[in-house]
């Protein structure tokens, strides 16, 4: 969602100062990034988004994110290309060459590497006050077929990787290239790079007398598991290009406190990305041990 309707913009403004500042992540300049060492930052940085871009209060990470965020993640960049190989997943349509070094922040020297992994929905297209289609997750919706809806012939800032609702993706930009889709890197330029961008597909409608054209509504359940799956895939991958499990982010937290802010991604299931991390993680460490 580009723009909160001006109802919940007036409702935000009316807030006390001091409740405005808590919503935001405490960040450090001085460090490219946020407080707090790897597994506070996530915590922060993962708060559940709700309708209009309201803020869930902080709870504690899947198993999964709480045991290794911020750690090394022990998978060779050779072990999983050959992974990939035996599911005859291309390398780019994870972001890029396995081996390869991710993102740089840019304009500075000695430039740290990309540490944040932002999760997005596209909140496109918006079907207005009409109902949501029911095939929406069929390879029948158009805006599952990448060759159709090619997300890189849009205006405006792009992600690197999209995922459509079949688990396909597709990158419009290596995770190896700086590029911004946040308002936080648009105001501070110098943190390009040290994000990587992942959207979801999902469509919107609107909110009954929300607004003209708002499109505050999303799918319930907001993603499929073939999404969760691609999207621990493209994580699991930019971790090993790093050495470290990264640091995940929501799109609506990282941008708090901006006007005209986001509320992506709706509706998504922690529990069930973590889930699928968890077998993904398993499978592929399987392969590595060869057992």
């Amino acid at each position: 969602m580009k723009r909160l309707p001006a109802l919940l913009l007036l409702l935000c403004l009316s807030l006390p100062a001091a409740a405005q500042k808590q919503a935001a992540c405490p960040y450090a300049a001085w460090k490219s990034g946020f407080k707090g060492d790897a597994r506070a930052q996530a915590t922060c940085l993962l708060r559940p988004v709700k309708l209009y871009a309201r803020l869930g209060d902080s709870a504690p990470l899947p198993r999964f994110l709480d045991s290794r965020v911020g750690r090394r993640t022990g998978i060779a960049p050779a072990r999983l290309r050959g992974w990939l190989a035996e599911q005859g997943i291309a390398e780019n349509d994870v972001g890029g060459p396995i081996d390869a070094p991710l993102s740089r922040a840019t304009g500075r020297l000695a430039a740290p590497m990309a540490r944040y992994f932002v999760i997005h929905d596209t909140s496109y297209p918006n079907f207005l006050l009409e109902t949501i289609p029911g095939h929406i997750n069929d390879a029948s919706w158009d805006f599952n077929d990448f060759s159709l809806r090619n997300p890189a012939l849009g205006g405006g800032p792009k992600g690197h990787v999209y995922v459509n609702r079949l688990g396909d993706s597709l990158a419009v930009r290596d995770f190896g290239t700086a590029g911004y889709a946040s308002k936080l890197e648009k105001d501070k330029p110098s943190l390009t790079g040290l994000f990587l961008h992942v959207e979801l597909v999902q469509p919107r409608h609107s909110v009954p007398g929300g607004g003209k054209g708002n499109d505050g509504l999303a799918p319930d359940p907001g993603f499929t598991p073939a999404q969760y799956d691609r999207l621990a895939l493209l994580y699991l991958a930019a971790s090993v290009r790093k050495g470290t499990w990264m640091i995940p982010a929501f799109h609506a937290v990282l941008d708090t406190g901006y006007a005209n802010g986001h509320d992506d991604p709706q509706n998504f299931s922690l529990a069930d990305w973590s889930q699928a991390l968890d077998r993904l993680h398993a499978a592929v460490r399987q392969a590595d041990t060869g057992q």
